[in-house]
């Protein structure tokens, strides 16, 4: 065979290259210099680790049934063969199967799996080559190898397949044999620190597929404990060609001689039981080029195996899916070094497991792990994991290699950690990983996942300060009527032939608190809906020649109104803005937001308002803090909406002057609207005297009914400063627990 332009193989470390004498060897270790050196004959004779000009190759050895069953009794030992077809589409895999063109890989049952990890999560990493194998032999996505282009030269970050397995035998030997030049840079520095034993570089050969076969043939004979075989002939073609073209069949049917020779190979080996594993790396695009985009063409890709798999047939034959979460149901390229792992007794325990991908033979682990960070930005951020369990087998979570949640029954398919304030102590993003396993001892499999990025903020205490001048509190609790904690004013339904669900008691915006749910589906013939507060006598903080208060509240609306607006809060008739009183309104919006503004009025059309181009904007469904002051001295008002899902603070209005509004005229009616105006009426009113009672909800298009939700609501006699509201809104914390005294 022609040597002129092929790289010189690297033999394996045992044989050549450590300047030193051995010392004399045994019976045993002559057998094994005496393999290793006809070994090394038979691949120099192959032109140096290539097939040179492709002359005088072997004739393929007639494919034998890959199904090796061990004979009860007699000893085995196992073996691994990795075989990665690059350019070997899914599409064009199962329709050489069902033509009957491609046999031997019709024996290996190839499964649907994936490629380039999951969109949207730190695991996406492009569908190209290099990735792909960094992938294929570290079992993890590029969020932890860090292989991230097509680069030449690059490194893989983290243990891979070769450094786990010399970790746990450090006398087993390994090889590989490769077509592109791609993969032999990949795997140039594993063969430099003596993971990989031996590195045939194929890539610069003409018959780079036969020269594959050779080596790997070879090596399969040598004892070798893995074998990688790797091809390019079937993405030269399609890039060449195109998927469609003969020259592509006809490509894949060869390839499928090359995998029935490897297959062949082994069951000569009669002590030895091999898995062998059969993938694509990737798919290509609908026009057979390799451009690496997150698509479903580029992202579907198949997993054959000679041995059963832990999820039985699940992908074997399966149509090509219509959507990407669909595809990701099924197995991946970072299941295939856990396989190997596993089937070579390799495996890392769980607590240092740090792999993407999970055995697809032996114990059957969780699938589809997610996680998913919540209340980001926050002190309260958690992180929800997610998963399909096995049929049986406990569940244990770990966070950083350490337990945090152990035998949850079988079939458990969720967890939250919510314990993260434990972990993180300063403010900063975190990215953290997560190990799930299924079942114990013997029977245990694992999975990991690493997050997305994880804001914390750590708890900012309330300030001492809110004590002062707080009129009315009503922290909400499990019983109705709610109960003003200051006893200055009593709050329950506009009227009490209101049913029950008129308010209902609903979980609150912190942890462990709850709060008011006021739905005004529920209305009285009269016209009466949603809940009241009523001042005691002296207490009623709009009352005044000069007033100073401040209205603060947690406050989730479930979906936006669809049309004009309702009322939030208020002590007026907010049928018109520029009546006399003080109101909070939802404005109808786009997308997931919703409006809020702020209004008073000392009536004549005499009024002042929060921003109304645009109206401030709240995530639906999301608490909110909203708190709106009124500084009758000054003739100023301040507005501010805290949305934690954003993360912002908006400071609507700062100093807003009042105008011309006569601030003694702010308290019209005795009682405030909770989830309606001072009227208790405003839906009716809001028909514009087109309807009269006996009224019912909906009873004019005009007045969409509505549902509203209130936390933690509280009325000061003074103006809070920015810093107290601030420090109600990133304490995370109810002001019932500020001490019983005020501060000075």
């Amino acid at each position: 065979m022609s040597v002129a332009s092929s790289r010189t193989l690297t033999f394996p470390r045992a044989t050549v290259g450590r300047g030193h004498r051995p010392a004399r060897p045994s019976l045993a270790r002559w057998r094994t210099l005496a393999l290793a050196a006809a070994l090394g004959a038979v691949l120099s004779a192959c032109g140096g680790g290539s097939s040179g000009s492709g002359t005088g190759s072997p004739t393929p050895t007639p494919p034998t049934d890959p199904a090796q069953p061990e004979a009860p009794g007699t000893p085995t030992v196992r073996r691994t063969l990795l075989i990665d077809i690059d350019g070997a589409t899914y599409a064009a895999v199962q329709a050489g199967i069902a033509n009957g063109s491609l046999p031997n890989l019709a024996k290996l049952e190839p499964r649907l799996a994936y490629s380039g990890g999951r969109v949207g999560t730190p695991s996406q990493q492009p569908t190209l080559d290099t990735p792909g194998w960094a992938t294929l032999l570290t079992g993890a996505w590029a969020s932890r190898h860090q292989v991230l282009s097509q680069a030449p030269k690059q490194v893989m970050r983290g243990p891979t397949l070769y450094q786990r397995l010399k970790q746990n035998d450090a006398k087993g030997q390994h090889g590989a044999a490769v077509a592109s030049q791609g993969l032999a840079q990949l795997l140039a520095s594993e063969h430099d620190s003596g993971n990989l034993d031996t590195l045939g570089d194929c890539s610069k050969d003409a018959a780079a597929t036969d020269c594959v076969t050779t080596q790997a043939t070879q090596m399969i004979g040598g004892s070798y404990t893995t074998v990688l075989a790797q091809y390019r002939a079937a993405k030269d073609a399609a890039l060449d060609f195109g998927q469609n073209a003969p020259q592509y069949a006809g490509t894949l049917a060869r390839l499928d001689q090359a995998v029935g020779t490897l297959v062949a190979e082994t069951a000569k080996r009669g002590s030895e039981r091999w898995l062998i594993v059969v993938t694509g790396n990737h798919g290509l695009s609908a026009n057979s080029q390799d451009d690496g985009l997150p698509l479903l063409p580029e992202s579907a890709t198949f997993i054959g195996l000679n041995q059963p798999a832990n999820i039985g047939a699940d992908g074997v034959g399966a149509p090509l899916p219509q959507t990407l979460a669909e595809l990701y149901a099924h197995a991946s390229i970072a299941d295939v070094t856990p396989t190997l792992l596993g089937y070579l007794d390799a495996l890392p325990d769980t607590r240092s497991y740090a792999m993407d991908g999970a055995r697809l033979v032996g114990a059957q682990p969780v699938s589809q792990l997610n996680a998913t960070v919540l209340d980001n930005n926050s002190a309260d951020v958690r992180v929800a994991l997610g998963w399909t369990a096995p049929a049986k087998g406990a569940i244990t979570v770990l966070r950083g290699g350490e337990v945090i949640a152990s035998q949850l029954p079988a079939g458990t398919t969720s967890y939250i950690d919510t314990q993260l304030s434990q972990l993180l102590v300063a403010k900063g993003t975190y990215q953290l990983a997560y190990t799930v396993q299924a079942g114990d001892g013997a029977e245990a499999a694992t999975r990991a996942v690493l997050t997305p990025s994880v804001s914390y903020v750590p708890p900012v205490p309330l300030a001492p300060t809110l004590r002062n001048g707080l009129v009315s509190y009503y922290p909400f609790s499990a019983t109705l009527p709610p109960v003003d904690a200051m006893a200055h004013s009593t709050m329950g339904p506009a009227s009490s032939e209101l049913p029950a669900g008129a308010g209902l008691v609903v979980p609150g915006p912190l942890a462990g608190t709850q709060g008011l749910l006021v739905d005004t589906n529920f209305v009285t013939a009269s016209g009466l809906e949603g809940y009241r507060l009523t001042p005691a006598e002296g207490f009623d903080i709009g009352k005044g020649s000069a007033p100073q208060f401040t209205l603060g509240f947690w406050f989730k609306t479930p979906a936006c109104v669809d049309r004009n607006n309702v009322t939030i809060l208020s002590n007026k008739s907010y049928v018109s803005g520029g009546n006399a009183g003080v109101a909070v309104g939802l404005f109808a919006s786009s997308g997931n937001q919703c409006g809020v503004a702020f209004n008073i009025g000392s009536g004549g059309g005499v009024r002042a308002d929060g921003p109304t181009g645009p109206y401030t904007q709240i995530t639906v469904n999301r608490w909110v803090y909203i708190a709106f002051s009124v500084d009758g001295v000054a003739k100023t008002m301040n507005m501010v909406v805290f949305d934690p899902v954003t993360g912002t603070t908006n400071r609507v209005a700062t100093g807003k002057s009042t105008g011309s509004v006569d601030l003694s005229k702010l308290s019209p009616y005795p009682q405030w609207g909770i989830g309606d105006d001072g009227t208790g009426t405003f839906l009716m009113n809001k028909c514009n005297g087109t309807v009269t009672p006996p009224y019912f909800a909906g009873k004019c298009a005009t007045a969409p009914t509505y549902q509203q939700h209130f936390g933690d609501l509280a009325m000061w006699n003074r103006v809070l400063s920015d810093a107290e509201l601030q420090s109600i809104f990133l304490s995370n914390k109810p002001l019932s627990t500020l001490p019983a005294t005020p501060a000075p």
